[in-house]
């Protein structure tokens, strides 16, 4: 129970300083040090009638356009109903139309001789994104109940660190992969601790995450620069750069560091999963030794590890499934596409995340079955039975 005591306190105390050091992010954006953003600004509004449509000609593109009458409905012109033009000089290759009542965002821009200009940035998609959330809420309370509401919160943990922690960080100048080695602590340490309680075998899945962490981020590291890898090969990067202006933000640094916060994303079900199947198998035989554990755990982790990594590969495939059908079009040699820089950059990305979960399987196999061995049998079914299942 002493031993119990104390690697509580050394758990609470390095998520703590861990939870501190993340709080004392730069507040920069906060306080006003926003890039100045000129005479635009953004509103809502609501297309009220088509004032004109049909097709049109800009430079080589034949394209659809329209002319609208939209009602402002935020800021200072709330109300006020303006000419809005989609397609008449700007390129509309998407086909994108609008009908009355659709809601959209605009931008409005003031010119040197005071006259405003509206465009439409996008549709407003908050309706649909709101009931989609509601039903994912609802969905997760129905089955998990408290343990689904304690899924909620670690889940705005997440999100708390990621946008209000990691990126305003990142922003003011810091290196992008420490950064995610720190962020990626606090989430998993304090989303662990939520979920599944403090105790050995949320220690021993800590562990596992933790070094399988810091493989994945050296693995990455190591072959981002092998591959000659910028970080430059999506037009979101690209763009970046120019949207953050004077900022130095390491390309290659952002492309580690979205490596490294998307492996966590399957890390923490594997180690906390391999944990729980130790102590288990600890409290069904008291008798097992700790490498008979760690034999027992790797053998069942080799199904798991299979699956999940499959899961891994299948995330990122759909998410650039676009471009991996532009480059079936293309008539090069299969080794040519795969040589550019955003096809090897996935490819990277893909292989480093399943190592990453490879070596999360023994590592926290090896961490519980150590604390497992030490642990009273009468005292397992209390730790086990404080944590939640995957």
């Amino acid at each position: 129970m002493v031993r119990e005591a104390g690697m509580r306190k050394v758990i609470l105390t390095i998520a703590l300083v861990a939870l501190t050091w993340a709080l004392m992010a730069p507040r920069s954006l906060a306080q006003g040090e926003q890039p100045a953003q000129g005479t635009a600004s953004y509103e809502t509004g609501e297309v009220v009638v088509i004032l004109e449509e049909g097709m049109t000609t800009v430079g080589p593109v034949t394209q659809p356009f329209q002319r609208l009458l939209v009602r402002v409905t935020s800021g200072e012109r709330a109300g006020s109903e303006v000419e809005v033009s989609v397609g008449v000089r700007d390129l509309n290759t998407a086909g994108v139309r609008y009908e009355p009542g659709d809601r959209v965002y605009l931008s409005r821009t003031v010119g040197p001789d005071g006259q405003e200009v509206f465009f439409i940035i996008d549709r407003d998609r908050s309706t649909p994104l709101l009931v989609l959330a509601f039903l994912f809420v609802v969905a997760i309370l129905l089955l998990g109940r408290w343990k689904g509401l304690r899924a909620l919160a670690s889940l705005a943990i997440t999100f708390a660190v990621l946008i209000w922690i990691l990126v305003p960080r990142i922003l003011a100048g810091d290196n992008p992969v420490a950064t995610a080695i720190v962020a990626s602590f606090v989430i998993f340490t304090l989303t662990m601790l939520l979920t599944h309680g403090i105790g050995k075998l949320t220690a021993a899945a800590i562990a596992g995450t933790s070094v399988s962490l810091i493989l994945t981020g050296l693995l990455a590291a190591l072959f981002v620069r092998a591959a000659s890898l910028t970080g430059l090969a999506s037009e979101e990067a690209a763009f970046l750069q120019v949207v953050v202006g004077g900022q130095a933000i390491n390309p290659q640094g952002l492309l580690l560091a979205g490596m490294i916060i998307g492996a966590l994303g399957v890390l923490d079900d594997i180690t906390v999963s391999q944990s729980s199947l130790v102590f288990e198998l600890r409290r069904a035989n008291p008798l097992l030794t700790g490498w008979e554990l760690f034999a027992s755990g790797v053998r069942v982790g080799r199904d798991h590890i299979a699956a999940t990594v499959n899961t891994l590969v299948l995330a990122y495939a759909g998410a650039a499934l676009p471009l991996l059908l532009l480059f079936t079009q293309l008539d090069q040699p299969l080794l040519q596409v795969v040589n550019r820089e955003v096809v090897t950059e996935e490819i990277v990305r893909t292989l480093v995340g399943s190592l990453g979960l490879i070596s999360a399987v023994p590592l926290t196999t090896g961490f519980a079955s150590w604390l497992a061995v030490r642990t009273a049998p009468e005292h397992l079914s209390h730790d086990h039975h404080s944590h939640h299942h995957h």
